[in-house]
Formats: structure tokens, sequence, C-alpha cells
């Protein structure tokens, strides 16, 4: 009887001491006794079982490979748990502590540490190394050997650089506009290199013809680019080339420091401007309200209708002010400017309503906008009345803000 009793206190201090047996006994259910890097242990050893039978479905590893692969993992999950584990099981356990993931800053760290390695450092040490020496070798030979190029030479290959992207482009299939683009826009430097090479040829060109030479310049670049437009069918390059004939026609924007001048090189262009950009809105918006396809140069019609509408209205503000003809001012004149002025503006808002011609009605409403702000500076205010104009323009614009927030489509970059 002693024995007995002896054998059973032994067997009742070797199943509480013994972790496995004691987890068997309970049943394990859940992971909250396991501390957090176990249960992450352990939720990695489900996703590596899960992956091996993938790698098996796909043919990647052998059945043999797969049942060995996957006995030694559960080898590990039983050295975790304390018993035998099937994947089922795993699964069910750790479906609670997918979220437990740790700390986005161990992520940072984690991947900090993974990108500097020891391959890693010495690839950034490489390319720091090849940058200096590179840049040692260009002062030491390329450098000398550049200077030994004249001017002339510069000149040509800049050009040839230039031509080469415009021409090459047409090589390469889905992306050849995006090449040829800055090689049209990089014309515009070779132009004014050749321009400070030959300054005194253009001056003296200035002098006798009484001209300015970038208007020649401008119709050599509109005919480059249409001609690259073309050929791309390309709306950008279109754009480009509708602003390079729209300066060829005189209009200008200078930029200086903190300032921008819109407008035109001077007084005899305007009205040569202004008709041309109205013969080109003409076709265009024609063309658009019936609906016409017109063949090959439909990708002018961004152009047109954004810079030609711009130019057109610019030269409708400047002739329609009381200050164009000062000194000579004629009343049957200005009031013939002003219905012009007004004309247009009520044609682009009803074209562009009717006929959904949205850039038209947009560019028309704003500079019709400005008009009437235009006519207001006009009126006779004296020297005492200066305050009350101040605060009518104010109310004005104030008011003006609340109609175009309210009415959108009638202005332009109004959200």
């Amino acid at each position: 009887m002693i024995n007995q009793l002896i054998s059973l206190f032994l067997v009742v201090i070797f199943l509480f001491s013994t972790p496995s047996v004691s987890f068997a006994q309970n049943n394990i259910n859940n992971l909250d006794n396991l501390p957090p890097e176990k249960v992450q242990e352990l939720i990695s050893i489900r996703y590596s079982i899960t992956t091996i039978e993938e790698l098996e479905n796909r043919g990647l590893l052998s059945e043999t490979q797969a049942i060995t692969e996957t006995k030694s993992y559960l080898k590990k999950s039983q050295l975790i748990v304390g018993e035998k584990l099937s994947l089922e099981q795993i699964i069910q356990l750790t479906n609670n502590y997918e979220i437990v993931t740790p700390g986005s800053q161990t992520n940072i760290i984690q991947k900090i540490a993974g990108f500097v390695t020891f391959t890693n450092i010495i690839l950034t040490s490489a390319a720091i190394l090849l940058v200096l020496a590179v840049a040692s070798l260009a002062s030491l030979y390329l450098i000398p050997i550049l200077m030994l190029i004249p001017d002339w030479g510069y000149e040509i290959i800049i050009y040839l650089v230039c031509f080469g992207a415009i021409v090459g482009g047409n090589f390469v299939t889905g992306i050849g506009e995006f090449i040829a683009f800055p090689g049209c826009l990089g014309l515009i430097g070779a132009i004014s290199f050749s321009h400070y090479l030959h300054r005194k040829f253009f001056q003296k060109l200035v002098d006798e013809k009484n001209s300015y030479p970038y208007y020649l310049d401008s119709f050599i670049l509109f005919i480059i680019w249409a001609i690259a437009a073309i050929i791309y069918q390309s709306s950008l390059l279109g754009f480009i080339a509708i602003i390079a004939l729209e300066t060829c026609l005189g209009f200008s924007v200078v930029i200086t420091p903190l300032c921008y001048m819109i407008g035109f090189t001077e007084r005899d262009v305007i009205s040569r401007a202004m008709s041309a950009s109205l013969i080109l809105l003409t076709l265009y918006v024609s063309a658009e309200i019936a609906n016409f396809e017109l063949p090959y140069i439909g990708i002018f019609s961004t152009g047109v209708l954004f810079v030609g509408t711009f130019v057109y209205f610019v030269g409708t503000l400047i002739v329609s002010s009381k200050w164009y003809d000062y000194g000579k001012f004629n009343i049957n004149r200005y009031l013939w400017l002003q219905f012009l002025t007004i004309g247009s503006g009520v044609t682009a808002l009803y074209i562009g309503s009717v006929w959904q011609v949205l850039l038209l009605q947009r560019i028309g409403g704003t500079f019709f906008f400005l008009y009437l702000i235009e006519k207001y500076f006009e009126l006779p205010w004296h020297e005492k009345l200066w305050a009350w104009a101040t605060l009518g323009l104010a109310v004005i614009l104030y008011l003006s803000a609340l109609v175009a927030k309210k009415y959108p489509e009638y202005f332009f970059l109004v959200n």
C-alpha cells in the first residue's frame, strides 16, 4: 500500500513539473500564456508551412521535400507550446494574433539595418569613388579638349543635339514627342547662343532693316515646331508652335524680377496680331461647332483656342482703353473699339455656353470682367474722389469674387 502511494505521489510530481504534459492536460486553446515573441514565432511557422504547401502545389517542391520541411516546422512549434500541433491547430490558435506585429519604429530600424548591409556599403562607396574618378579624369583630359573647341564648334554641336532629339524621337515608340519636346525647346537656347556669337551682325541687321531679329527667329521656330507637331501628332508641340506664331506676329511676354509684362512689342503690330488670332479662332471654333475634324492640324486646336483667344482679348483691352490714343483722342474711334470689345466678349460667352467651347467661354468671360474694371478706372475720378473710387473698386472686386465663385464656368482659373 505504501509503495502504491509513493508511486502515485511521484506521478503527480512528474505531471506538475513537466511543461509539455501540463500544457497537454490543460488542452491548450489560446496563447495568452506565451510571451509575444513566442507567439510571433508560431505565426511565422504557420506562414512557412502554408508557403511550403503552395510551393508543392505549384510543383516547385516535391512531396517528399514538402513533408520533410513541414515536419521540421511542426517540431519547432512543439518546442514552443510544449505539445504536438497540426497545421490546423496552429492556424486556429494564431487567428486571433494576426494583428500582433512589431512596432513601426522596429520596422524602420529593420529596414535601415537591412539597407546598411556590408554589400550596400561597398556599392555606395564604389559609386562615390566612381563619380570622383570620372570628375577628376574629366578635369584632367576632357575639359582641356573642350576648351580647344571654338565657339562655332559648340554652336554646331548644340544645333545637332537639338535636331537629333527632334528627329530621333520618331524612332522611339510611345514617348517620341517627349524626346522631341526638349529638342524643340533647346532651339531657343541655340538661337540665343547664335545671337550672342554673332551680335554685331544682328545689331547691324536691326539698324539697317529697323526690324527685331526675334520676329524671324519666332517664325523659324514656328515652322520647325509645327512640322514636328504634325509628324508626332502632338498637341503639346502644337501648343508651343502657336505660341511661336503669336510671338512672330508681335505678341510678347517680358519677365523681369518680381514683374511679368504681357503685351505687344510695338503699337503697329497689335492690329496684325489681333486679326491673325481672330482668323484662327474663327476657323477652329467653326470646326468645333460643326464637329468637323481638321486633318493633320487638329493638334493645334488647344493652342489656338487658348493662346489665340488670350492674344485677341489682350489686344481688345489695349485698343479699347481711352489712353491708347492719348494725345489724339478720337471719340468715334473710341466708341467703335468699345463696341468691338463688348461684342467680342458677349460672342465668346454665347458661343462658349451654347456649343460648350468651355475654354473660349472662360477666357472670354475673364477678359470681359477685366474690361469692366478698366472702364471703372476710366471714369473721371478727381483727386478728392480717389478714396471713394478705391472703396467702390473694393466692393466691385468682392462682388465679382462671389459671382466667379457661383459661376466658375465663366471665369478662367477659378475653382
